[in-house]
């Protein structure tokens, strides 16, 4: 039985084309996967990565004018009926519009002979509090029997499960991400007796700290050097972070997968203070921090919090900033025999999250 992997976000730049490269690239060349992606003229990235993307299977593309958004879904399931002949049993969205989908699938299952539709879902059940219709419309999907929601974290999937409780128990799920390959983390030496370096590498959005740490580390009392690498998440972004308007250590530009894990590499710790973020939510941060073996400063009321308590790879932040910063200046230096504890620890969550130890699930969930 075939499964097709549509992502309606695939031309975006940045993590949704990636993320599926790794998911495409932990199931190897496979003749049960093929994956239906959206494709935009105007993006040469969406043409390298889609080049990449055959190397694992068969890929066909449908034609899209945003990035992201409901109307990529929507094209996603008419580009799926023109492949009505193909008889695909079983379609995973690997993102999508959920409301969309719980829609309009009552209508395009007359149409496709699809006996298991799953979907992936990254954020909390917390839909419009005045939308009764998207409440009803998305209760009504998850009791269809062929549909599966998938959560990234098990935090998600039981509050998923919480809020609508009418669904049978075996609908919304738990899937693992597969974002850690399987090879050792490349060794980098760091200077043991230098000043502390931290980042905040990725996506540069407000709620991740910099409007109150890039001040901080202004001055004669910083804690370290603070690093900030990435790409604005949108104009808007770049206006509410004016902070960083001839901050020195500031590296504004998208950055390659391969530049992520040198940026990420050259910082003694990963900082992810996030003040706007659900966090039931795993973070990618978290994986790249792995994959080049550094520890991570985050809050511990939050998934990220809990993996660093259970495996030791970084330190648990105080809410308050003063308290935070006193925490920085703290922190274990490299060559100390509590940061090598720090680094067992990204180890140990490394080999727990690599594509070695997590494939078998992620299989069996979608092709089982």
């Amino acid at each position: 039985m075939k499964l097709l992997i549509i992502q309606p976000w695939f031309s975006a730049i940045g993590h949704p084309a990636q993320s599926l490269l790794n998911m495409a690239s932990a199931f190897g060349k496979n003749d049960r996967v093929d994956y239906l992606v959206s494709c935009s003229k105007e993006s040469a990235f969406c043409s390298v990565a889609m080049e990449r993307l055959k190397t694992w299977g068969e890929v066909t593309s449908f034609a899209v004018t945003t990035p992201t958004g409901a109307s990529n879904t929507v094209r996603a399931l008419l580009a799926l009926c023109r492949m009505r002949r193909r008889n695909y049993r079983r379609i995973f969205f690997f993102d999508e519009s959920l409301f969309a989908i719980a829609l309009l699938w009552p209508f395009f299952s007359l149409w496709l002979p699809v006996e298991r539709i799953s979907v992936l879902h990254l954020f909390g059940p917390k839909l419009s509090r005045r939308n009764w219709l998207e409440r009803r419309v998305v209760g009504q999907f998850l009791r269809r029997s062929e549909v599966r929601l998938y959560l990234r974290t098990e935090e998600l999937a039981q509050a998923w499960r919480d809020k609508y409780s009418s669904a049978d128990g075996g609908v919304i799920r738990w899937l693992p991400s597969l974002e850690i390959p399987d090879e050792k983390p490349r060794q980098y030496r760091r200077d043991s007796a230098g000043t502390l370096s931290f980042g905040i590498i990725g996506q540069i959005r407000s709620g991740k700290g910099i409007e109150w740490l890039v001040p901080a580390f202004r001055n004669d009392t910083a804690p370290g050097r603070l690093t900030i690498a990435g790409e604005f998440a949108n104009p808007q972004s770049r206006e509410q972070l004016a902070v960083l308007l001839g901050y020195e250590g500031f590296i504004n530009g998208f950055l390659s997968e391969e530049e992520l894990l040198e940026r990420a590499a050259a910082q003694d710790y990963l900082l992810m203070l996030y003040d706007v973020w659900d966090r039931r939510m795993e973070s990618a941060v978290l994986y790249l921090a792995a994959r080049v073996n550094r520890p991570v400063v985050v809050y511990g009321d939050s998934w990220c919090g809990r993996m660093i308590r259970e495996f030791g790879c970084g330190a648990v932040a105080p809410v308050d900033h003063d308290e935070t910063l006193g925490l920085l200046r703290r922190l274990p230096r490299p060559g100390s025999p509590e940061y090598a504890g720090l680094l067992n620890g990204m180890e140990a969550f490394r080999r727990a999250h690599s594509v070695s130890s997590l494939r078998g699930k992620v299989m069996q969930e979608l092709l089982g």
